[in-house]
């Protein structure tokens, strides 16, 4: 029975509710039949294809988790947004002028076609090396910063394009999605929309609030706490790379992490052959950068880019990062090999990924494949890991504290609303919980912060 023959269609459509209770109970039962023959089919599948236990021991008991989390929501303080809404249109209007007169000319910022005909046309800025669209020349984000050295008007645009960005996302939506009724936010989290695993969160998206910018904090700072309470974030300290250690059996990094040494100043000393004192912060940043370009499957292009260096600098860098780590480059090869071979890769956990671009005739689709074959089972492991801890928090916290709730997850951080009276008691569950879910080679490490706001955070 379709829906529409209840509720009908468009301007006309009613809802369920007005339907009389005899039309609505064979519709009911339909659905519950033939979810219930469709569990059967599809449960002898996942046993078949090794995916069960995942199932059964991850996502299906992290629904309860994630529900309550949703219906628990989190304190917005509506005031604080509204403040900042003002202050950053001030500061938007001030760019935009800044901009039109750098320009010549008033246009509209946010158009691409009017900021290419600007930028390339009437100040004649090079478009070498930028990549291309339909509609021609790319003015994304990561094409203007390319150009950051080329004109002054660089600068204020993608500084502009942030602020419109954060402006619109978060400023002015979330005061509108706050439940009138709690004051609260909730948020909807997605347990299949990211390939890897990882959850998401819609209606608002809260994964994708930047920390690293000023503006950024300064939104984090209108999620608080209730009275008598702290917001208290716990966050897994580098573990995709802690992963990725004890997926390859690297030596060096394990002994790195071991040992509490900074990983990035100790694979900068390792490829430079010099001893930790003597590692510049310049070398610590290509390490950090090369570390992580690593999980992604990054080239020496990618490298070049994103650690600001030339593009015989990152290869060459490469090419000592793996002399250092060559049970890495190892792992890396026979990760590509066995996605060629069996068509998919998995988590520690046995979360698939299948990649049937992986065989393609065409490099580019090819070398995507590749590259998600890498990193799939590093982050979707780091996904699995947190999902685990995510259900044993939820099972062990009403015990030691009932009034304590585990609120929001952004990738590698777990935020709970916690009594002040508790702290203490909270801080060591969570992070004994999250630090012993799984025994990885490389020991797994946790940061707790503890705060009024979640922008305003102190470690423990």
């Amino acid at each position: 029975i379709p829906i529409s023959e209840l509720i009908g269609k468009g301007k006309a459509q009613i809802s369920m509710a007005e339907v009389p209770i005899e039309k609505v109970f064979p519709y009911a039962a339909e659905d519950a039949d033939f979810t219930w023959r469709l569990s059967t089919l599809l449960k002898n599948e996942l046993k078949k294809s090794g995916n069960y236990d995942l199932l059964e021991k991850i996502e299906g008991p992290l629904v309860t988790v994630l529900a309550d989390m949703e219906f628990y929501g989190i304190k917005i303080d509506v005031k604080l947004l509204e403040t900042q809404a003002k202050q950053l249109s001030g500061r938007i209007k001030t760019l935009a002028a800044k901009i039109h007169k750098l320009a010549g000319t008033d246009f509209n910022i946010k158009s691409p076609i009017q900021l290419k005909e600007i930028l390339f046309d009437k100040l004649q800025i090079s478009s070498a090396g930028l990549g291309r669209t339909k509609t021609g020349i790319s003015t994304a984000a990561g094409e203007l910063e390319k150009l950051a050295d080329e004109h002054k008007i660089i600068a204020p645009i993608i500084e502009y394009r942030e602020l419109t960005k954060l402006h619109s996302t978060y400023l002015e939506a979330l005061p509108k999605l706050v439940d009138p009724v709690d004051g609260r936010l909730h948020t909807s989290f997605n347990q299949t929309v990211a390939a890897t695993g990882r959850l998401s969160s819609s209606d608002p998206n809260l994964q994708n609030i930047p920390i690293k910018t000023e503006a950024g904090k300064k939104i984090r700072e209108a999620f608080v706490a209730e009275k008598g309470m702290k917001l208290l974030a716990a966050d897994y300290s580098q573990i995709e790379l802690r992963v990725i250690a004890s997926l390859a059996k690297d030596k060096g990094m394990l002994a790195a992490f071991k040992n509490k040494e900074d990983v990035h100043r100790r694979t900068a000393a390792d490829i430079h052959d010099v001893k930790l004192d003597k590692v510049t912060p310049e070398m610590r940043y290509s390490a950090k950068a090369i570390n992580f370009g690593v999980i992604y499957g990054q080239g020496p292009f990618g490298l070049s880019q994103t650690a600001g260096i030339s593009y015989d600098d990152a290869r060459d860098f490469i090419d000592r990062y793996f002399v250092t780590h060559p049970e890495i480059k190892k792992y890396l090869e026979n990760t590509k090999d066995v996605a060629r071979d069996q068509g998919y890769v998995e988590t520690l956990f046995g979360r698939r990924r299948y990649l049937p671009e992986i065989n393609s005739g065409v490099s580019q689709v090819r070398g995507n494949a590749e590259r998600a074959a890498i990193n799939h089972p590093v982050q979707g492991t780091a996904a699995d890991l947190i999902k685990l801890a995510m259900i044993e928090i939820h099972k062990q916290l009403p015990k030691i504290s009932p009034d304590s709730k585990m609120l929001l997850q952004v990738h590698d951080e777990l935020v709970f609303e916690v009594p002040d009276k508790d702290i203490k008691k909270v801080a060591e569950l969570v992070e004994k919980i999250m630090t012993g879910v799984y025994d990885l080679s490389a020991p797994i490490a946790v940061d707790i912060e503890v705060g009024d706001n979640w922008g305003k955070m102190t470690s423990l």
